[in-house]
């Protein structure tokens, strides 16, 4: 892809400067809020004993949804985003050059070309492939690339010709290509080539803008110091940010999501608080890290002086080798979600549930008993005896006629009982047995 000539582009990003009128009347109110709710709550407690259980199930399940929650979107994010492989893109910066053809009309002119391509998965020093390696399905150098920008130093441009007219050269101005301008319906292509008109040597920079994917930011060197990271994605700077937390014993006992700031968290988010701030939320913490610690990933930087003379044309190619991620196979997103199956804190929290669940049936066994004594104490007590009776001769293993013979006196006080023992005893005299 052969480009000419580009201007280049600036773009500003404004942003809104956040309200500072009334912050201290709205952090009274909030105070006051959180005041009231606290004493009626301890006024609840006091009323009704079981709604501090209550009040733990509640929270329990907070905590509970929270984990799951986080765990849907690791899933959903591992399952959106394709798999990737860490592997090398080889640039290689070489130029040519064409000498004048008066007889042609063609002036001097040099051509720096700018190519790339991904290595194989083992290949050699030497340029020698390993294993199965088919240069068509791997992909082009363009889809790596935000931007590349070509700067010529003005120092190395040819002096002004002796009768005052203007060099053969053309502008000093930077050349730049983007992929975000380029043609919707462009293909990617192996390298980028800057044509130029002159016989002279030049020094030129190469800024290259790699586009990660997923994207990977460069933290602030305060932040880089205490996480020892120095170009990273979020994800990982946020897991870096919690594992600092946590080997530092930084995290709230009671409350997960309250860390606790020491001097090198507090002189990071917190500068103008003189130590008054002790702990903060970990969410805020993050967000001010991806607000305000973390910058764009810089480009990459290759110096190069564009040779016109010479007995090599093209010249010989400067190497520089570029660690990126491709795309990789389809098993890493099902492997993923079945370790998550497997995870041992939801195992943890499904044993607490099950406790929990357990916990809640015995006291409510227990609330029916009392609360049942206390509406009629005789009929409970009666009613316990009798169930314990039963019980007692199933566990003695006495058998039903044992069983039928205990019933109550009242049963042989009833009207039809001595009518019923005459007929009894006339049927047994017919037959004979009396």
């Amino acid at each position: 892809a052969r480009h000419e000539d580009a201007t280049m582009s600036t773009k500003f990003a404004e942003v809104a400067p956040r309200a500072g009128r009334g912050r201290g009347r709205g952090r009274g109110r909030r105070n006051h809020q959180e005041q009231q709710q606290k004493l009626f709550q301890e006024k609840v407690v006091a009323s009704i004993p079981a709604s501090a259980v209550f009040t733990q199930l509640q929270e329990f399940e907070r905590r509970v949804d929270a984990t799951l929650a986080r765990k849907k979107a690791e899933v959903n994010e591992a399952l959106k985003s394709a798999p990737r492989d860490p592997r090398t893109v080889r640039i290689y910066v070489y130029n040519t050059w064409k000498e004048a053809n008066p007889a042609e009309g063609e002036d001097a002119s040099w051509t720096l070309h700018v190519q790339g391509r991904v290595l194989a998965p083992h290949e050699c020093a030497d340029g020698t492939a390993g294993g199965d390696y088919d240069p068509e399905t791997e992909p082009k150098f363009s889809e790596f690339v935000r931007s590349v920008e070509i700067r010529l130093d003005p120092a190395s441009a040819p002096p002004p010709a002796a009768d005052g007219a203007a060099p053969a050269e053309e502008s000093d101005e930077p050349i730049r290509w983007e992929s975000d301008k380029a043609p919707a319906d462009a293909k990617p292509v192996d390298g980028f080539e800057v044509k130029r008109v002159g016989n002279t040597d030049r020094k030129a920079k190469i800024l290259i803008a790699v586009k990660h994917k997923p994207e990977r930011y460069k933290p602030k060197p305060e932040l880089s110091r205490l996480l020892g990271l120095d170009l990273e994605t979020r994800p990982r700077l946020i897991a870096a940010l919690w594992q600092y937390c946590r080997l530092n014993d930084l995290l709230d006992k009671e409350d997960a999501t309250l860390v606790a700031l020491d001097d090198r968290l507090r002189s990071l988010f917190y500068k103008g608080s003189n130590g008054e701030k002790q702990s903060a939320k970990f969410v805020d913490l993050c967000e001010m890290m991806c607000a305000g610690c973390l910058d764009p990933a810089p480009p990459v930087e290759l110096d190069y002086v564009v040779r016109t003379r010479g007995r090599k044309n093209p010249t010989h190619p400067d190497c520089y080798d570029l660690l990126v991620d491709v795309p990789g196979g389809d098993k890493a997103p099902h492997n993923f979600v079945e370790g998550i199956g497997r995870d041992a804190e939801i195992a943890a929290l499904d044993a607490k549930i099950q406790a929990g669940i357990k916990k809640i049936e015995k006291h409510l066994q227990r609330r029916s008993y009392f609360l049942g004594f206390s509406h009629s104490p005789v009929d409970f007590i009666n009613t316990v005896v009798a169930q314990q009776a039963r019980d007692i001769a199933i566990v003695r293993n006495d058998g039903r006629k044992r069983r039928l013979a205990e019933r109550r006196t009242e049963f042989y006080n009833k009207p039809w009982v001595d009518e019923a023992v005459m007929q009894y005893v006339t049927r047994q005299s017919k037959a004979g047995k009396i």
